[in-house]
């Protein structure tokens, strides 16, 4: 049986060579915005495509109230089982594109990690900004973190890198392929992840393919419209709110308003 990377979230993280640090910083500049967006304190927070939720835990660990959503069950065991002594935060396992939970509203909402543009179809989108825009008070702030993908389109198959790290006792060999999609889709390309994990007692190959749509600040300002659910604020680059969009590097995030 093939695996998912998603299966073990440790390796996932650094797979994805996400650092705590890197983290700590997404939480410190979320929190910027909601003092710069919002008159009333941030309380309850809905984290989308949450994974184990690293984000929530460390709202949750400053007092806020947090609900995480997400499609695998593997990250959300995950993040039950470190947040267990945290108290005010709690997860469901939903689809990103269409969803209901059984909460009230909340003040504010992120997706974060530069997953967004895996959602390749307008309506799954539109469906997605109306299913967080219900559980969204009028006037909260839905924050999106979405990956500078300008590099991204290929006519043919691009190794970006074969690489090895060592994750606790696993060894982990990493091997990342764009493959080329017809220019006609609303897909760049798909974005294949093979890794080889050497554990103590055994091996295991995961191969995972990502859809990476190309989404601009205006796409998304025209579906955050369209949605009739939001409307689109400002665009950050890189974690700053000075930097211009013409000078962003590595990503920016949108900033939509529930109306």
């Amino acid at each position: 049986m093939e695996h998912s990377i998603y299966e073990f979230p440790d390796i996932f993280r650094r797979v994805h060579m996400e650092e705590p640090r890197e983290i700590a910083q997404e939480v410190r500049f979320l929190r910027r915005i909601w003092n710069r967006h919002l008159d009333r304190p941030v309380r309850r927070v809905l984290d989308l495509a949450c994974g184990n939720s690293p984000h929530g835990q460390i709202l949750a660990r400053n007092g806020a109230e947090v609900v995480g959503i997400d499609r695998s069950a593997t990250m959300i065991a995950a993040g039950r089982r470190e947040s267990a002594r945290i108290a005010g935060i709690r997860f469901y396992r939903r689809p990103i594109e269409r969803f209901r939970i059984p909460e009230r509203p909340f003040d504010a909402a992120f997706f974060m990690s530069e997953t967004f543009p895996v959602m390749t179809e307008n309506r799954g989108i539109l469906s997605h900004l109306r299913s967080v825009g219900r559980m969204l008070r009028r006037g909260g702030l839905y924050c999106i973190d979405v990956d500078r993908h300008d590099s991204v389109r290929v006519t043919r198959p691009v190794t970006l890198w074969d690489r090895r790290l060592r994750v606790g006792d696993a060894r982990v060999r990493v091997r990342g392929v764009h493959r080329p999609m017809p220019w006609h889709s609303g897909i760049y390309s798909n974005f294949e992840i093979v890794c080889s994990i050497k554990f103590p007692d055994r091996r295991v190959t995961t191969r995972d393919i990502v859809p990476i749509r190309y989404t601009l600040p205006c796409t998304l300002e025209l579906l955050a419209e369209a949605s009739g659910m939001f409307e689109m604020i400002a665009a950050y680059t890189d974690l700053s709110f000075s930097k211009p969009l013409e000078k962003c590097h590595r990503r920016w995030w949108g900033v939509l308003r529930r109306i």
